[in-house]
């Protein structure tokens, strides 16, 4: 790639890095404004029936009260740390479009989540990102940015060990693996994955939420499937692990307008990494 290209992808990111932070601060703004400042008004217009009197200082007694509470150390923990804002980079096919829908990547920037969106064929915005930058237009569909935090705790759910096939395909959980052996040592995930919980129909894929563990995802796919059960009937369920010791399950959703299938799944992203 030359000088030209990357001015020309240094432009782009730049106005929608500009676009994106407008949108912030018109947001910001607009809070600020709402909030009701009808005690300052109280304030300015007060009037002093009495005047103020100086009192005097008292000399503090040598002993100390009874039963005093000493504030504790407060020591940061996993637990209470902030958690860091992610960018969510998913695409979204046209209606003709003969792709699904599907998660590209997670980023740490707003920077590299516009030149992971360039990678993957963006070349316009859409109308909508022409606002804020955040969404853009490829050849076969849109491209979405969105932000998000990683969640550290939540719903926890225990992912099914995984059997290893022979053929290395995905193995399901509801039927016996005679020639199945047990999976000696846990498959490469990258120090800085996170992991995701995703919803996938017939032609869109939507994620749930970006997690700090496995665990935390497979509970929030059972948690939304949970949800759906509610207003659907479920048949044909099948759970599975598969490339990755990844959990997932399928079921046929019967009622209004679903009767199709829909696979409730955890995916690891390594953040910055590309799909």
């Amino acid at each position: 790639m030359g000088r030209k290209d990357d001015g020309t992808i240094g432009g782009i990111c730049g106005y929608a890095k500009s676009k994106y932070e407008e949108r912030v601060d018109e947001k910001r703004r607009r809070w600020s404004n709402s909030e009701p400042t009808s005690a300052g008004r109280q304030h300015g217009y007060s009037k002093l029936h009495k005047p103020p009197q100086v009192r005097k200082a008292v000399r503090p007694t040598s002993e100390k009260p009874r039963n005093r509470l000493q504030k504790a150390t407060v020591h940061q923990g996993p637990h209470n740390q902030a958690a860091p804002d992610l960018f969510v980079l998913e695409f979204e096919p046209y209606a003709n479009s003969s792709q699904s829908g599907k998660v590209l990547g997670v980023y740490s920037t707003f920077d590299a989540v516009t030149l992971g969106a360039l990678k993957h064929g963006a070349y316009t915005f859409s109308r909508e990102g022409l606002l804020d930058g955040s969404e853009y237009l490829s050849p076969d569909g849109r491209i979405k940015i969105a932000r998000t935090m990683v969640q550290l705790s939540g719903t926890r759910a225990t992912v099914p060990e995984r059997s290893k096939s022979a053929s290395g395909d995905i193995v399901r959980l509801d039927i016996p693996h005679p020639e199945t052996q047990e999976e000696s040592e846990k498959e490469a995930i990258p120090k800085n994955s996170v992991f995701l919980a995703i919803c996938e129909g017939p032609d869109k894929a939507s994620w749930i939420g970006v997690f700090a563990d496995k665990s935390l995802a497979w509970g929030a796919c059972l948690k939304d499937k949970a949800m759906c059960a509610t207003s659907y009937t479920f048949r044909d369920e099948i759970r599975s692990i598969t490339l990755g010791s990844m959990p997932q399950v399928t079921a046929r959703l019967e009622g209004g307008s679903a009767n199709r299938r829909y696979t409730w799944t955890v995916k690891a992203h390594a953040i910055d990494g590309s799909t």
